[in-house]
């Protein structure tokens, strides 16, 4: 999405927003196994769910996995990061680790804090 005289600007100069495109262009350009999922599992069955969770297990590289399907993070989350209040906060175990340190039994719990 850079042409014509943006293709020269230096960075220094580049807004917010083409300072990320960029990023993400050198991202892109470089041999990565990333794996970026927001909500997987939404409108899936539970044979299906299974299977997708096998696949991301058996994955060999980062997966950022955004959900509220506590079932489905299960196994699959080896650390949570908590988005709120204009913070973020990082936590070292679990989905179960995570709602125990929480005193909550299920993710929804959260939305309605």
């Amino acid at each position: 999405m850079f042409s014509g005289d943006d293709t020269t600007k230096k960075v220094k100069v580049l807004s917010g927003g083409e300072k990320t495109r960029l990023a993400m262009i050198k991202l892109l350009l470089e041999p990565v196994n990333l794996l970026i999922l927001d909500e997987p599992t939404n409108h899936l069955d539970m044979k299906t769910k299974d299977i997708i969770k096998d696949a991301l297990r058996d994955f060999d590289g980062t997966l950022i996995l955004v959900s509220h399907d506590r079932d489905f993070l299960d196994g699959l989350a080896k650390k949570v990061f908590e988005f709120g209040n204009k913070r973020v906060r990082e936590h070292f175990e679990d989905i179960k680790g995570f709602l125990a340190y929480k005193k909550m039994d299920s993710l929804k719990e959260i939305e309605q804090s």
